[in-house]
């Protein structure tokens, strides 16, 4: 048991035995997907692969698709942190892409594309080819302006949340979705790896721009 001077792990932060163990079931279904696609993997042939019940599996990804998007979880709870100090729009602006750019440093897609052997390639083709899996992917951009419009209310105010934090989300749904895009048209690995940077720095001068002067002008304020 932790004492009070000990360092306690941030709320929703799993342990590390259930890390490791959702690691080696994600890594199972990842080599599985590989080699006999999406749909024709099961719940039951990933469980055996990882040597846990197929209980388990569903206790730590309640959906299949999940398991492809195994980062997300933690990208909610990324992004909530980074909002945390945030004193304004413009701060939390600032704290969402810094969020971006520590993704093109060391998140999932920047390992695939680091990797040598075309693995972000066979990754994006994966999603790409399955509706279920592109589904649960934009799906997920929900969940991560519902995460940023409750950081952001006490900040912007509540009747003004809600565009913001769409905004927000739907830039890093952008940011996010773009390796995936390039990949269906046929752009290289090195292509998607120079780009990256690019796309987002273009996205996030966007909204800048289109958030300049918010909240002013917004409909049902009383402007």
């Amino acid at each position: 048991m932790a004492s009070s001077t000990d360092s306690p792990r941030a709320a929703g932060e799993p342990s590390p035995a259930k890390q490791l163990r959702r690691k080696r079931i994600s890594d199972a279904a990842t080599v599985l997907f590989s080699e006999r696609g999406f749909d024709g993997t099961s719940i039951a042939d990933i469980a055996a692969a990882a040597g846990v019940s197929k209980m388990t599996v569903t206790n730590h990804f309640a959906l299949k698709e999940d398991l492809v998007f195994d980062e997300f979880d933690q990208q909610l709870r990324d992004i909530r942190a980074s909002l945390e100090p945030a004193a304004s729009l413009t701060d939390a602006m600032a704290a969402i892409e810094e969020h971006c750019i520590a993704g093109e440093r060391s998140g999932g897609a920047a390992r695939a594309l680091a990797a040598p052997d075309g693995a972000w390639q066979g990754f994006a083709r994966l999603v790409l080819a399955s509706r279920t899996l592109t589904q649960r992917f934009h799906a997920h951009y929900v969940d991560v302006g519902d995460v940023i419009a409750g950081a952001l209310a006490p900040t912007v105010g509540e009747r003004d949340t809600a565009v913001a934090a769409w905004l927000l989300a739907e830039t890093v749904h952008l940011v996010d979705w773009w390796p995936f895009d390039a990949v269906r048209r046929e752009m290289s690995t090195a292509q998607i790896r120079r780009g990256r940077a690019e796309m987002r720095a273009r996205a996030f001068a966007a909204l800048r721009g289109g958030l300049q002067g918010f909240p002013a002008g917004v409909p049902g304020s009383d402007d």
